[in-house]
Formats: structure tokens, C-alpha cells, sequence
């Protein structure tokens, strides 16, 4: 066991093995994460004591429940992140996380009934949040503010590679053999990921981590006021992706008539813009231009994309006008992911975890949010 055990050696051996972590834990999220949503409607339509509950008119408004709830664990589970990491150290907590994701993941893909599905579903959704405020912890330590821009760009283009194929095999997969080969498929993936851990990381030396409170005081902002603004432009973006996780797959799919191969194919081609923009942009932020005029760029293109789906949704049904909206509107959401992530990360470094947990909880109170407005589906 000593010997498969290797140690880290600088930060450059740090980001390689960090980059082939993501990019292994991206796959798998985007392997399963589109077609989460009707994954949880077809179980609730399957579950009669729940389609039928007076609770909600119709499986689509359970489906924003689900993912209400399933954000206010995330939430309380990011708050007691930090005294986590103080108590078990950043690898424990995260091999450990790991290992419970593909044990739920394997879950999905066996059991049929709403009443298991949904709270493992719940639980599930969390861990990805919470994994990828543990990801932050490992890259912070191993980096400088300096090149944050470059680093930051690049790690995220690396992550946004891995997005690229999964929808696709993700269509394929749903089409062919239905939603549970998928979720095995997504806990299969996991296994490689907790070896790289046990082999490179077990010897992590953590840092002595800063809480943070509930809600943020004066004093905090008052020292911190750069990091707010990335808050509040974090927050908007994770309502957009928020929004085209849950109902954009219902609206192609349910509403618009696309089949999940079709689906699988318009989402590869607009992901690429999260492999062509965030490096170049991260180095234009380093070098030239600096994040804010991008970020504003990324808010536009991001906009106007929006405002169009429901006239797209009236007006056409063609594959590939489809296909360069969705492409528009994640060209302006890369500019904007990754101008928040260099300029949050440039004001910090891994002890402020307490602040770090801020950043990671503006996801889950997106998709608390997202689940009310659903004025775009038909």
C-alpha cells in the first residue's frame, strides 16, 4: 500500500493530477446531469402515491421541489464544510464523499421507486457542490495569485472538455437502454477518480482553515469588498445554468418534440465554447484587458441568448437554430464563469474556506430560485 502511494512533488505535478481529477469528475457530472430532470419526472409519474399527491399539479413542478431541496442540503452542507476540513482534513472528507456519490449513483441505477429515488437524487445533487468546493481547497494550495488567471482557465477549459462528449453518450444511452445503465455508467466513473486521490493526495497538508457566519456582517464585507461583487455575478450565472439544467432538457425534449440523441448532439456543439474561451480569456485578463470588461461582455451575450428562447420556442423547432442558441448563450456563460473564477480567486487563497463556501453557495440558492420562474416552457 506504501508503495502505490506517491507524493506530490510541486505545483506543476499539483495541477496535472487536480486537472485529471476534474476532468474525470466532470464526465461524469455531465454524463448525467442533463437528463437529471426528466430522470425525476418519469420516476414521480411512475410513483403513483407521489404523481398523485395534491401537493403539486403536475410531475414538472415536483421536479423544482426535488431540486429545492435538494439545494438547502447543499446549503447546509457547505456551512459545515469548514469545521469538516478543521476535524478530517480536505482528502478524508473528500475521498469519503467520493465514495458515498457512487454508492447513490449506483442507487439510481437499481432502484425504481420515487420514495427512494428522490432523497438519494437530493443527496446526490449536493455532493457535487460540496466536491467542487473541496476541488477549490486543493487547487488554492497549490497556487499562486499571480498566475490565477492563466491557472484558473486553463483548469477550467480542462474541466469543460470533459463536458463535451458525455451528453451525447448520455442521449445515446437514455435512447437505447433507459436511465439506469446511465447512472451505473456515472458511479463506474467515480472508481478512478477515488484511486488518483488515494495514490496522490493522501498526504495533503491542510491549511488552517477560517470560518465564516450564516450570512455575511459588515466587518466581512468591509474587509472583503471586491469578493461581493463576484458573489453577485456568481449568482446570476448559476440561476442561467440553474434554469438550462432543469427545464431546458424538458423544453427540447417534452415541449419541442427533440429526440436525446438530437438533444445529446445541440448540447456537445454549445459546450464547446466552454473549451474554446475561458483559456484565452483568462490570459486577456491577466495581460491586456482585465475580468470586468469581459464579464460584462459574458452578461450580454448571455442576456440577449435568454430573451430569445421563447421566441425560439414559438417561432421554430429547427435543429440547428436551436443548436447555435444554446452555442450563444454558453459562449456568454464561459466568458462569465470564468472571469468570476479568476477575479474571486485572485482576492483569496485556501484558508478562507469560510469565504470559499460562499462562492460554492450560490449554486444551490440558484436552484432554489430557478424552480419558481419556469415562464419560457410553453
Amino acid at each position: 500500500m506504501h508503495m502505490f502511494k506517491k507524493s506530490i512533488k510541486n505545483s506543476r505535478e499539483a495541477f496535472i493530477i487536480l486537472s485529471i481529477l476534474t476532468f474525470f469528475f466532470s464526465g461524469q457530472v455531465a454524463l448525467t446531469i442533463y437528463v437529471d430532470s426528466s430522470f425525476l419526472k418519469e420516476t414521480i409519474s411512475k410513483t403513483p402515491s407521489l404523481s398523485q399527491t395534491n401537493l403539486w399539479s403536475d410531475p414538472e413542478h415536483m421536479v423544482g421541489a426535488v431540486y429545492t431541496f435538494a439545494s438547502l442540503l447543499t446549503i447546509l452542507g457547505l456551512l459545515y464544510s469548514t469545521r469538516i476540513l478543521r476535524k478530517i482534513g480536505n482528502y478524508r472528507w473528500t475521498l469519503t464523499l467520493f465514495i458515498l456519490h457512487a454508492l447513490l449513483l449506483l442507487g439510481l441505477s437499481i432502484f425504481e421507486s420515487g420514495w427512494l429515488i428522490l432523497p438519494m437524487f437530493m443527496i446526490e445533487s449536493a455532493l457535487i457542490s460540496i466536491l467542487y468546493f473541496n476541488f477549490d481547497i486543493f487547487l488554492e494550495r497549490y497556487s499562486n495569485d499571480k498566475d490565477t488567471g492563466v491557472i484558473r482557465g486553463a483548469f477550467i477549459t480542462i474541466g469543460s472538455l470533459a463536458w463535451l462528449i458525455p451528453p451525447m453518450i448520455a442521449g445515446r444511452i437514455v435512447e437505447q437502454s433507459g436511465y439506469s445503465l446511465l447512472y451505473f455508467s456515472g458511479a463506474i466513473m467515480i472508481i478512478p477518480i477515488i484511486a488518483l486521490l488515494m495514490r496522490y493526495l493522501s498526504d495533503f497538508q491542510d491549511m488552517k482553515y477560517a470560518d465564516a457566519p450564516l450570512l455575511p456582517t459588515k466587518k466581512i464585507v468591509r474587509e472583503n469588498p471586491n469578493i461581493w461583487y463576484g458573489l453577485a455575478s456568481s449568482l446570476a450565472l448559476q440561476f442561467f445554468y440553474a434554469w438550462m439544467i432543469i427545464y431546458m432538457p424538458i423544453l427540447l425534449h417534452d415541449h419541442i418534440g427533440f429526440g436525446w440523441d438530437e438533444i445529446g448532439l445541440m448540447l456537445t456543439f454549445a459546450l464547446t465554447a466552454f473549451v474554446i474561451f475561458p483559456s484565452p480569456a483568462g490570459w486577456l485578463a491577466d495581460k491586456v484587458i482585465g475580468e470586468k470588461e469581459l464579464l460584462v461582455l459574458g452578461f450580454i451575450i448571455m442576456g440577449v441568448s435568454s430573451l430569445m428562447i421563447p421566441i425560439f420556442a414559438v417561432a421554430t423547432t429547427s435543429f440547428i437554430a436551436w443548436t447555435l442558441l444554446l452555442f450563444a448563450g454558453r459562449t456568454g456563460a464561459s466568458l462569465v464563469d470564468s472571469m468570476n473564477e479568476i477575479y474571486f480567486f485572485k482576492q483569496i487563497d485556501a484558508h478562507n474556506a469560510g469565504l470559499i463556501g460562499y462562492y460554492r453557495r450560490m449554486r444551490p440558492l440558484a436552484l432554489i430560485a430557478a424552480p419558481n420562474d419556469r415562464k419560457c416552457i410553453p
